[in-house]
């Protein structure tokens, strides 16, 4: 296990909770929205800061997943460690990434507002504000990014709208393909992203809650409309 500069700001995405067999194989908590990516693929790297204060890298060997009492956990072969006492000493390890070993999202290239590749890391995009290109307006927002959803990755925005249902404001989200088609400028440093989404896109919106949870979101605001107008009237 080599030494790993600490100069970049380390991202958690997993925690070691067990050991698991006689060959030092670690069973592992993910945290992270790209475990295949970031805890079973062959070479990926990995830090651990043991001990505290001293950063260091480990290569992933394998992993697999196990399910456990109804928890998805992964098993995690690292190198270097080769057996069960080897294992068990890591268990509590807090599992990290640099932002250097992250693999970017890739857009096509020469994209407008670009000196040449469009390179993007998922942290980067979310929470970036989402504007239409032709008419100014503001969208919604980058909530998540899901990787390889088919030829292509995935903007998950979310946005605020009418629920003609209950006659009152609801949470949506979209799925916006990222390609230079439809997402031409990104702008990381202020903040946003320009679109040109095709007919019916941003029609294609999801709620994010059911039915029945919007229709009682909308009966509670009527009982404090209600009870506003009832005190309005005793003044």
């Amino acid at each position: 296990m080599d030494d790993a500069s600490a100069s970049e700001s380390l991202i958690q995405v997993g925690a070691i909770v067990g050991a698991h067999s006689l060959r030092g194989e670690v069973r592992v908590k993910p945290m992270t929205d790209f475990i295949e990516e970031r805890l079973m693929r062959t070479g990926s790297t990995l830090r651990f800061d043991a001990p505290p204060g001293e950063v260091r890298a480990v290569k992933v060997r394998s992993g697999r997943w196990v399910t456990s009492k109804g928890r998805n956990d992964v098993i995690v072969k690292l190198a270097g460690c080769d057996d069960r006492n080897a294992a068990e000493a890591l268990v509590g390890t807090r599992l990290f990434v640099l932002p250097s070993d992250r693999e970017p999202l890739r857009k096509d290239e020469g994209a407008e507002g670009s000196d040449g590749d469009d390179e993007f890391y998922a942290q980067e995009l979310e929470g970036l504000r989402v504007v239409e290109r032709d008419t100014g307006e503001v969208i919604g927002v980058v909530e998540d990014v899901v990787r390889g959803a088919g030829t292509q990755d995935l903007l998950k925005v979310a946005f605020i709208a009418l629920d003609e249902e209950t006659g009152i404001d609801a949470e949506y989200y979209v799925y916006v393909p990222f390609v230079k088609e439809i997402v031409p400028l990104v702008d990381a440093t202020n903040g946003f992203m320009e679109i040109t989404p095709p007919g019916g896109l941003l029609d294609l919106k999801i709620p994010k809650k059911t039915k029945k949870q919007r229709a009682r979101v909308a009966a509670k605001q009527k009982e404090k409309r209600d009870a506003a107008a009832e005190a309005s009237a005793d003044a």
